[in-house]
């Protein structure tokens, strides 16, 4: 069942602001008052110094253009996906992205696994030479620290569907958030990660993030440190078009980045021929496994 739109009055302009249950990150498409919501009648500003945005720099016409391009290039796509397809939904939307400071330091301690093979040669009474393989397993202490400082990015809307983690924003063109400068006919988004909440999410990922590579170093972890600093948290208020398109009845949804004009993520379908080419490397992977392990045996 979809929520029902609601209404609260901007805290500084006494605007109407239109959210649904569960939005709790709000900014004033009519003054550019950014606030989130505590509770019932308290409110908490985002400070102007800690609110910044990305230019939209493309047009419908342009993004569709970009689109289209995107089609054309890439692997295993279908080969007339440019020609055959047409696309059925461009919405521009500007969307809420925590940038959290966090620095973390990590001390890890663990075993790495040490394989050595030695071939040697013995012979049978009658002088026929046999080769034999012996291999020897060791373990070796290893230990080892590392720290990363990063920008943490945090999707402020938790049921929109966006790679966040994976994306290169242009940060260094961000600038003072200005409500002019939202485009004619856009949606500013409302959001339901707090400042608190992402910073918490921002220590949880890079705390993960350091675990993976803590044992990617090692075969057998033991023992794992992180120290985690949170830092200030910046809002990035991020130009993102929305699209869909259709291919022989099917419908697949593309992003893009309107700052950049870079598309972010995309479906397609897959050609036939290239279904072919994929079944084959897929069969060539097989044999050549089993011809190792035949020889290995």
């Amino acid at each position: 069942m979809s929520k029902s739109p609601q209404l609260l009055n901007c805290p500084h302009c006494n605007a109407p602001v239109e959210y649904v249950l569960g939005d709790t990150l709000f900014t004033c498409r009519y003054c550019g008052y950014a606030f989130s919501w505590i509770k019932e009648g308290e409110f908490k500003e985002i400070a102007h110094g800690k609110h910044f945005m990305l230019i939209n720099n493309y047009s419908q016409t342009q993004m569709r253009d970009l689109v289209i391009d995107w089609m054309r290039k890439g692997f295993f796509k279908a080969g007339d996906l440019a020609e055959k397809s047409e696309i059925t939904e461009m919405t521009l939307k500007f969307v809420p992205i925590w940038l959290v400071n966090v620095r973390a330091d990590t001390v890890y301690t663990g075993k790495k696994r040490i394989e050595t093979t030695q071939t040697t040669t013995r012979h049978r009474p009658d002088g026929t030479p046999i080769v034999e393989t012996h291999r020897r397993v060791q373990w070796i202490d290893k230990s080892g620290d590392f720290s990363d400082i990063e920008d943490w990015k945090i999707l402020a809307v938790r049921g929109m569907t966006f790679p966040v983690e994976k994306v290169e924003l242009q940060v260094a063109g961000k600038t003072p958030f200005d409500i002019k400068n939202i485009s004619p006919g856009a949606k500013l988004i409302n959001g339901d990660v707090d400042e608190e909440l992402a910073k918490r999410e921002a220590e949880a990922g890079i705390r993960n993030m350091h675990a993976r590579r803590a044992r990617s170093q090692v075969d057998e972890l033991l023992s794992i440190n992180t120290n985690v600093q949170v830092g200030e948290a910046q809002l990035l208020t991020v130009p993102l078009w929305l699209m869909q398109y259709r291919y022989k009845g099917k419908f697949y949804p593309v992003i893009g980045e309107g700052a950049s004009g870079r598309i972010v993520e995309g479906k397609s379908p897959i050609g036939k021929y290239d279904v072919l080419v994929l079944a084959a490397i897929v069969v060539a992977v097989i044999l050549i496994l089993v011809f190792i392990l035949f020889f290995l045996v």
